[in-house]
């Protein structure tokens, strides 16, 4: 006697579809054509974190006019504060052919560090465990507390690998050196490190990928692959009369879907993977900086992953022209950092200002030529999507634990944004939240946005109508406002 067919009827008919759709073999792993086919190009995500903070005079509610300890230079803001459009300050200068697709932002604070710091303002562990993550942590006044929720990196990595199926869906690289802790993680209490060898990376990342035209083997699997997507695409026209109109949704959904496969079979695109990267992770960071560059521009284009994190250690510069005049203690960049408090007019090193800001200047330069070099592969007009580079449907992010080093200062935090989101973000702009801004000569400074709010926008850049992220230490709930085109 014959058994019953098991869920038959509507179930089955969609599900025996959908079925034969998944049972296809996965595409190579290459740089995408849906949005060629009706779809919206890709959006990705990338974060590039600088330990040890920047060269400014900002403290924690006020700013320092250089007559005391503490100098009073600020060359991370823009030249021009005052304009609303963005006018580069000397840090930034490296990034001057990229204006136009940069917003740079003011008075946006870590208010999850600052609300559970010891005494208000910031300091090392949750400082860092909150930079990434708006999070409360387990241990806040400990030497290594952990954020008790992901980061801003791994929640957008999750949510577009559902919608954007990818290999990794994040990949994050590591210019190793001093530091206090990794502000990322994937989820509470797990805190996630990165890949510092470049030939490693690539080992990984580039495994069965390769250049060059298709063989004549992977043109008669295409072909084979066109062919049972033709068969897939007639099934589901004839089954367009038998169903609802609510199933009929399902299944224009599903032709919409294939017809975009279809598109990418006949337009393959050749994935090339970088050459010479080789250098393991105990080299110097002139070398692995750039080489991991490389790694992350590759892996976007062949539609490696979504979303990709470089983050750099607070690392002296011993490269560069001026090297280490100040013979910051141990080699370390935060021991560097921490002179801003010693060179003011009042200080004990005063007369190093101009020594030590010249070496300042070329470490944090170094550190955003490497942002220079990002932007310069996404930008490249010889790989659009569209009308569009991939610079463009991106989003880069560029923070670190602190503003300024020395004092451990959590308000006002280094925030660069650069591409729009595909047009979300209205770009080259200067976005000022001090509540003080409109006197151009003010050293107050109070705000009520947040990394929370930041992190929110970023989240709905991405597509998603999050209202609210990390703790509850924000102001407000929402996104930043004012950002959006």
């Amino acid at each position: 006697m014959r058994r019953p067919l098991m869920h038959s009827g509507r179930r089955a008919f969609l599900r025996g579809l959908g079925g034969a759709a998944l049972g296809l073999p996965l595409l190579e792993f290459t740089h995408g054509h849906l949005w060629a086919a009706g779809n919206d190009a890709p959006r990705r995500f990338i974060t590039m974190f600088e330990h040890g903070g920047t060269i400014t005079n900002q403290h924690h509610s006020s700013r320092h006019d250089g007559l005391g300890a503490d100098h009073g230079v600020d060359w991370w803001r823009p030249a021009d504060p005052t304009s609303t459009e963005l006018v580069l300050g000397p840090i930034l200068e490296p990034l001057a052919a990229f204006r136009s697709k940069l917003l740079q932002l003011e008075g946006v604070d870590n208010k999850a560090s600052m609300a559970q710091a010891q005494y208000g303002s910031g300091g090392h562990g949750i400082s860092n465990v909150t930079a990434l993550t708006a999070a409360t942590a387990d241990d806040p006044h400990g030497d290594d507390p952990l954020a008790q929720g992901p980061s801003i990196d791994q929640v957008v990595a999750d949510r577009l690998a559902a919608r954007q199926p990818v290999p990794f869906s994040r990949i994050h690289l590591n210019v190793s050196g001093h530091q206090y802790g990794s502000p990322y993680f994937r989820a509470a209490g797990e805190r996630a490190y990165g890949e510092s060898s470049p030939a490693a990376a690539f080992a990984t990342l580039f495994a069965g990928v390769s250049g060059g035209e298709p063989s004549p083997a992977q043109m008669r699997q295409l072909a084979m692959r066109s062919s049972m997507l033709d068969g897939l695409l007639e099934s589901y026209e004839q089954s367009r009369g038998r169903v609802s109109a609510h199933d009929l949704q399902v299944i224009d959904a599903h032709l919409d879907h294939l017809r975009a496969l279809e598109y990418e079979l006949q337009h393959p695109v050749v994935c090339t993977p970088p050459v010479g990267i080789e250098a393991d992770g105990d080299q110097p960071g002139d070398i692995v900086g750039p080489l991991h560059v490389q790694l992350i521009i590759a892996a976007l284009r062949c539609g490696l992953t979504n979303v990709a994190n470089l983050e750099i250690a607070d690392l002296v510069t011993f490269w560069t022209p001026l090297g280490d005049p100040m013979e910051s203690a141990y080699g370390i960049g935060h021991s560097l950092g921490h002179f801003a408090r010693d060179v003011g007019a009042a200080g004990p090193f005063a007369a190093l200002l101009e020594t030590w800001l010249g070496e300042m200047l070329e470490n944090r330069r170094w550190r955003i030529g490497l942002m220079a070099q990002l932007l310069e592969g996404l930008d490249d007009p010889g790989f659009l999507e569209g009308d569009r580079t991939l610079l463009d449907n991106s989003l880069v992010l560029w923070t670190s634990e602190f503003r300024e080093p020395a004092n451990h200062v959590s308000s006002n935090m280094q925030v660069l944004l650069a591409g729009s989101a595909g047009g979300t973000f209205e770009t080259g702009r200067f976005l000022d939240y001090n509540v003080h801004a409109a006197d151009p000569n003010t050293y107050a400074y109070e705000s009520s946005e947040s990394m929370h709010n930041l992190f929110t926008s970023v989240l709905q850049a991405m597509g998603e109508t999050d209202e609210h992220f990390g703790s509850g230490d924000a102001a407000h709930e929402g996104p930043l406002p004012g950002l959006t085109a």
